[in-house]
């Protein structure tokens, strides 16, 4: 059985987030274990509280604000909790009071696959997609992130992006071996190139022999085209899809896994994204 962690804001519940790891735990038999952080350092809080410290009175309006936000998460859990009963699924609940960030990438470390909301910040005022706190997270979990979009669609279909580099292939490996059962599912591999290469498949016969082992329907497709060229493509195949894509850390030459085009596709397409790296 696959552990599954979904992470949420505390005061700002997903419910794309859960809508996914629930889809995911029940289609694939994993135990789904939700993660609830809190920041301290959200932007104002933190000043507020050592103003409002300084007296009687502020301790007061403090302490009213801390009560209602332990209402907020408890709220959030016992949403999470309703969700997995009735989706009769095995699940469990981590409360994490600490830094957010810190306390997520340890939890990823026992983990085969964390489930968050693409546009979770932790913030009440920033809104480019992704923040930085979904940039810290792609950077250094240590094990694969699904980022879920703002509304849940059943997935019908997958998209593998392939440019030939250990890092691609590595991240299609791990998507088979955490949900092995989706292969069954139609599949695109899709692959970019210059406008000075050839439109050949990297490693032709060594990348469809492994394919042919894991993936009962599957296409390939090989193009020219710009990081806009590309999302345009993938974002015609619908919202039915889960994007398989590699290391958000590479910045080299590839055109597929560099970090311009893993944002575009959070900012313009409705699908998820699943990323690995080596």
């Amino acid at each position: 059985m696959k552990k599954i962690i979904a992470a949420f804001d505390s005061l700002g519940f997903s419910e794309s987030t859960l809508q996914y790891a629930v889809f995911l735990a029940k289609e694939y038999n994993a135990h789904l274990v939700g993660v609830f952080l809190r920041q301290s350092t959200r932007i104002g809080y933190a000043v507020y509280a050592t103003i409002a410290r300084q007296s009687d009175s502020g301790r007061s309006i403090f302490d009213a604000i801390d009560n209602a936000d332990k209402a907020t998460m408890n709220k959030a859990i016992m949403d999470f909790e309703a969700g997995c009963r009735k989706a009769k699924i095995n699940y469990s609940v981590h409360r994490n009071r600490k830094n957010a960030l810190e306390e997520l990438l340890h939890e990823t470390a026992f983990a085969d696959l964390l489930v968050i909301d693409a546009r979770e910040t932790f913030s009440y005022i920033e809104k480019n997609l992704p923040g930085w706190f979904i940039k810290n997270v792609l950077q250094d979990a240590q094990c694969p992130v699904l980022l879920a979009p703002a509304k849940f669609t059943p997935v019908k279909k997958l998209i593998l992006l392939y440019d030939g580099s250990p890092s691609s292939i590595q991240a299609i490996k791990m998507f088979n071996y955490i949900l092995p059962e989706m292969s069954s599912l139609e599949t695109k591999v899709l692959t970019a190139k210059d406008d000075n290469s050839n439109l050949h498949l990297p490693d032709n016969r060594l990348m469809k022999e492994w394919m042919k082992r894991h993936h009962a329907h599957v296409t390939y497709q090989v193009l020219r085209g710009t990081e806009k060229k590309i999302v345009s493509i993938i974002s015609r195949e619908g919202d039915d899809v889960i994007i398989v894509a590699g290391s958000y850390q590479r910045s080299g030459l590839s055109m597929l896994f560099h970090k311009s085009l893993a944002d575009l596709l959070l900012r313009q397409t409705n699908a998820p994204v699943f990323i690995a790296h080596l």
